[in-house]
């Protein structure tokens, strides 16, 4: 079973850690790409329009200003950096093996060190051009993932992140209410309910795991699996 995650816009940042080390990351492939990435936020996050770069409000001038010194700033674990709705349901820890994209990085996993950031997937860098692109690009040159995908591949990622297609069997989940319409906000509840029990089960079965969440209807295009999900009341 392989997972793909979004990150989160919530993050904690670690108050204490070992620095940026872009080469103990996983998907060592992607060292220089990240190198470049993560010198160009860091200067971004110095100029004066930097919120307008990075599509960021005024709250967030902190955060932006503390990533001028990216390479400085402390890390953690990324399952204990995201902090958003998706992660808090899923409860991510040391043993759980997902993969996670991100506008900085590209895609790690989740045990991996990085610091709190500001930089999503919708971000377009005055070098490296729109993040999807470019990160879209690398992953294409350099098939990085291949080898962790053996198996069903479920993917939890919003529109932003889906910047690769696994190969093999895969799945993505779209969860709506009983009246057949979209959910949104609670959707990424839901994607972390589903993460944690897929992770749980240790199956390949993932209807039937999702079947614990409520009901679900699955649609078939090759080996692509559209699930369903409408979660129980």
């Amino acid at each position: 079973m392989h997972i793909l995650l979004p990150p989160s816009e919530g993050k904690t940042a670690p108050l204490s850690g070992p620095t940026l080390d872009l080469e103990s990351l996983a998907y060592p492939e992607l060292t220089a790409s990240r190198q470049s990435v993560t010198k160009e936020l860091a200067a971004v996050s110095a100029r004066p329009d930097s919120l307008a770069l990075l599509k960021t409000g005024e709250r967030t001038r902190p955060e932006v200003e503390a990533q001028r010194n990216l390479g400085e700033l402390p890390c953690a674990p990324a399952y204990r950096v995201y902090t958003g709705v998706l992660y808090e349901a899923a409860r991510l820890g040391p043993d759980d093996s997902v993969s996670i994209f991100s506008g900085l990085f590209g895609v790690t996993a989740s045990t991996d060190s990085i610091p709190a950031y500001r930089c999503s997937m919708n971000v377009s860098l005055p070098k490296a051009g729109p993040l999807k692109t470019f990160w879209r690009g690398q992953l294409k040159d350099h098939p990085v993932l291949e080898a962790a995908s053996s198996g069903a591949t479920v993917d939890m990622r919003s529109g932003a992140y889906q910047i690769w297609n696994p190969p093999g069997v895969w799945w993505d989940v779209r969860v709506r209410d009983h009246t057949g319409k979209v959910i949104t906000h609670m959707a990424k509840h839901y994607r972390g309910l589903l993460t944690r029990a897929l992770l749980d089960a240790k199956s390949d079965e993932v209807a039937d795991v999702a079947r614990t969440l409520g009901d679900v209807s699955v649609e078939v295009k090759g080996n692509r699996h559209h699930l369903t999900l409408v979660p129980a009341v």
